[in-house]
């Protein structure tokens, strides 16, 4: 076999070669000749940022097509229309004489920043290649119609929208704004080849997507596309679309065999710059945004998919085939190294055997359904707001249904989903936390994010039964206590810990959870030698949507430790935390004062000023806090104007002096893009601040020395 590759770029697109982008191709010597001396070079054109180059029979059948597009029209110029060119072969007699191949263009008008080409058959028309395109526009199908000899092009997704106040020249920082896709694949279900397509978006993106269509045609014209978010990665920089990444490549293929096609995910790392714009090199360690992602669709029409981490290691591209001749689809992953970019420390080519793919059973209805994702449990509810058939198919919202989650410590933790007006029994020693909707406890109302501002709240049940709000319904976390009589743990190995989240339906195997020492976590490493766990987690989403709801982890702190003063600078979320066993006696939320902070907020200081420079929020036995990010009039949280992420004061959580054991707490995080506020629920009422009344309102308490 042949290759044909794309060279002298120049240092990155902005700074392309107004000479270079060459496509050359290397005649392979023979099997006998390998080793021996170069390829043979023949040059087949060129267009200067040649990024993506595919081969295959887009016009005709009998002499083989190039397609080459660049990413950019060329040096300083992203808002040109590339060409995307269509090289065809020499007759074979005279291809190795040719000085260079015939062209012609096939579109220069309506394709800026691509960054990916992907050839697919899709049955048609006429038994030719086609391509999807996947550039600032968004995803576009692009094919040849033999009967009018003209290239036709469907937009099928814009991808990700463009945001107020990006410009079509920016280039800085990073490489300017992006939007619209990155990269994408089809996938096939059954007989349809194109029953979905994979996405990253934008261009180096960080928004992982599927689009999926109500029809089983090809065109996917009738009923539209729907576009459903999977996943979002990144740090606050990636997320600003300026093209730092972190993924890169997207790859569909049967891995496991079923007829249905899965696909793999590749993200390179963590990419953050300095006040001077210049790119920080990566430390080469574990990251949440590095790897090979497998994702597997459980349930087409209802959006369910699995996803597990197959490999930890940078990836920017992915190559497919059976590389120890087992009948399974295996893969070479490459590492990014990009200089003045993203330098991986130590790249590597790697082979990776295909042991990681397992076979999905049928699977019947259901109102909360389980999957995991990555090294979690992926909980999928029916949401109690949107009428039967609009959410989720074959699921009635009008039901009160329930799921095992974990018991830990000493509580068995399920999720459940309330009806509107839903009227719901509460034994003795069993406490609720609301994720979606409201309750009524009596005549006190409860939303995710009621509690005021840094004051504790009890999450008992004071009238044994509740009720959802008439409108929204509610999904509540059941804490039941298994000992009425609470339990105290010396250590985290004692605390005992059962998953009991079912995914087997699936065929699917969720590890059994358990704590890790944070000084072992990819971030840890300052925490050597400290009584500080983690245990994670669980992922709450609503089945159709696929919008996040919350996500559920657990922690411990031994006596007097401090869990590290941060302000969720490289995060957007909206945190809580509720204690499940006080051990260290008067453990809990520490703020540190305004007038304390120093300048600049150096980790290593912060994490040494003494107790008088923090205001202290002991927590007892199933009480939570209300979040301790900054608020506007609306009571929506306070967000960065550059970054995006949201405003919190510096805090901790600060295990007590007792002695009579360890600290064991859940952390929730909920997600910024749904507005769990309630109206008549918590501190806004009809988009106006209001007075909070004083019945049900958790108090400010003093923390007091052992």
């Amino acid at each position: 076999m042949d290759v044909v590759i794309c060279h002298d770029y120049g240092p990155f697109m902005l700074e392309s070669y107004p000479q270079g982008g060459y496509i050359t191709w290397l005649e392979n010597p023979g099997r006998e000749q390998l080793g021996k001396g170069h390829w043979k070079e023949r040059y087949i054109g060129r267009w200067p940022a040649m990024h993506r180059i595919k081969a295959g029979y887009f016009t005709q059948k009998s002499a083989l097509e190039i397609i080459a597009a660049s990413v950019v029209w060329g040096p300083h110029n992203k808002v040109r229309p590339i060409p995307i060119i269509r090289f065809q072969s020499p007759d074979t007699h005279v291809v190795r004489d040719a000085l260079e191949w015939q062209r012609d263009i096939i579109d220069d008008e309506h394709f800026t920043v691509i960054h990916e080409v992907t050839p697919r058959k899709f049955n048609g028309p006429d038994g030719l290649d086609s391509m999807l395109i996947a550039s600032r526009e968004g995803v576009t199908h692009l094919w040849y119609e033999s009967s009018t000899r003209l290239w036709r092009r469907e937009l099928i997704t814009p991808g990700e929208p463009r945001r107020p106040g990006q410009t079509e020249d920016s280039e800085s920082p990073g490489s300017g704004d992006h939007w619209g896709a990155g990269c994408m694949d089809a996938g096939r279900i059954g007989d349809d080849p194109f029953a979905y397509i994979a996405t990253l978006d934008p261009f180096h993106g960080t928004t992982c997507t599927v689009l999926t269509k109500e029809n089983r045609g090809i065109s996917g014209t009738v009923g539209g596309w729907k576009r459903q978010v999977l996943d979002v990665y990144g740090t606050p920089n990636q997320l600003k679309h300026t093209g730092d990444g972190p993924g890169h490549f997207i790859v569909c293929a049967d891995f496991d065999g079923d007829g249905d096609d899965e696909f793999l995910l590749s993200l390179f790392g963590s990419l953050d710059r300095d006040e001077a714009g210049e790119s920080i090199p990566p430390d080469g360690g574990p990251n949440p945004n590095k790897g090979i992602l497998y994702y597997k669709c459980m349930d087409l029409e209802k959006g369910i998919w699995a996803k597990w981490e197959i490999s930890p290691l940078s990836s920017a591209r992915i190559a497919l085939g059976d590389f120890d001749n087992a009948g399974r689809i295996d893969l070479v992953s490459m590492s990014y190294n990009v200089a003045r970019y993203y330098v991986e420390p130590k790249p590597k080519v790697t082979l990776l055997i295909n042991d990681f793919a397992k076979i999905r059973p049928a699977i019947p209805p259901a109102s909360i359904t389980a999957t995991i994702w990555e090294n979690e449990g992926l909980i999928y509810v029916s949401n109690p707001s949107i009428p039967k058939n609009a959410s989720a198919p074959n699921i009635d919202p009008k039901v009160h249904v329930k799921a095992p989650v974990i018991d830990i410590g000493n509580y068995s933790i399920s999720v459940e989903v309330l009806p509107p007006k839903y009227e719901l029994h509460v034994p003795d020693h069993t406490y609720i936390k609301v994720l979606y909707g409201a309750i009524k406890d009596g005549d006190e109302w409860r939303a995710p994010l009621s509690v005021p501002q840094f004051t504790a709240k009890s999450t008992d049940v004071k009238h044994h039964s509740i009720t959802a709000h008439e409108r929204y319904g509610a999904v509540i976390l059941r804490f039941r206590a298994i000992d009425p009589h609470g339990k105290k743990y010396k250590n985290t190995q004692e605390v005992p810990v059962k998953t009991t989240l079912d995914v087997s339906k699936y065929g699917l195997t969720l590890k059994p959870l358990k704590f890790i020492k944070v000084e072992d976590l990819w971030w840890g490493s300052g925490f050597k030698g400290v009584e500080f766990y983690n245990l994670t987690g669980f992922h709450f989403r609503f089945q159709g949507s696929q919008e996040n709801i919350a996500h559920l982890q657990f922690w411990t702190a031994g006596t007097n430790v401090n869990c590290g003063v941060h302000n969720h600078s490289d995060a957007i979320f909206q945190e809580i935390h509720i204690c499940l066993s006080p051990g260290t006696g008067n453990g809990g939320m520490a703020r540190l004062k305004p007038e304390c902070v120093p300048e600049p907020p150096d980790p290593d200081v912060l994490n040494s000023l003494g107790k008088e420079a923090f205001d202290e929020l002991p927590l007892k036995e199933m009480e939570e806090h209300g979040g301790m990010w900054e608020r506007d009039p609306y009571g929506l949280p306070v967000r960065d104007e550059e970054s995006g992420v949201i405003k919190y004061p510096y805090h901790k959580w600060q295990a007590g002096c007792g002695t009579q054991g360890i600290d064991v707490w859940a952390a929730i995080e909920f997600p910024v893009d749904i507005d769990y506020r309630v109206e008549g629920v918590g501190q806004t009422e009809g988009g106006k601040k209001k007075q909070v009344p004083k019945k049900g309102v958790g108090k400010k308490v003093q923390r007091t020395c052992c």
